[in-house]
């Protein structure tokens, strides 16, 4: 008797820990299943805070590329309010053309490249409403030189003045994300 109440708490014992061994672990984890078997509503949990995924198609606003002849008629060059002037602007109208410097405009001849941001030997250029264009678009200098004179005068009036000629087939502008339709500048911009 001794021996068969041995062998079935043996078996018991084995069989117990075999259940037990053989018992699926539950997984609290995040994981991707079918909306049939999702608990909750099984659509956005903030249904009056709309998320986006993907990308939006963003169209430009510009169709056609256009001219700009800075300077002659019509336009006006805002004054240089020293011999430490860090930018030539040019106004018509609503248009406005922007030639940016990283160091003040010295006397004497310099030619600068058109480039993204100023630098040593680099201008910026920033039109604002460019004639021919849509009001809200700002075009930015891609290619071009600028050729650049500063002089100062001791005798009345007395002053610094400043021009600059865009030399060669003009200066190439486009929009910050759009390297196309182009409005291009030609002409001069001063300052006195």
């Amino acid at each position: 008797m001794k021996k068969s109440i041995y062998t079935i708490t043996g078996v018991v014992a084995i069989a117990t820990l075999v259940l037990f061994a053989c018992k699926k672990k539950q997984d609290d984890t995040i994981h991707p299943t079918y909306k049939e078997d999702a608990t909750g509503t099984a659509s956005n949990p903030q249904p009056n805070n709309v998320t986006v995924t993907g990308t939006s198609t963003v169209t430009n606003p510009a169709t056609e590329n256009s001219a700009i002849a800075v300077g002659g008629g019509g336009w006006s060059n805002v004054s240089c309010a020293s011999t430490n002037s860090l930018f030539l602007k040019s106004v018509n109208g609503d248009t406005e053309v922007t030639i940016n410097f990283a160091l003040p405009i010295a006397v004497g001849n310099a030619t600068y490249n058109v480039a993204s941001s100023p630098g040593v030997g680099a201008v910026s250029i920033i039109v604002t409403k460019a004639p021919n264009q849509p009001s809200g678009a700002i075009w930015y200098g891609r290619s071009g030189l600028i050729s650049v004179t500063g002089y100062s005068i001791t005798g009345p009036p007395i002053g610094f003045y400043a021009s600059a000629v865009i030399t060669g087939t003009g200066v190439s502008c486009v929009q910050s994300t759009f390297n196309f339709p182009q409005v291009t500048l030609t002409g001069v911009l001063g300052c006195n």
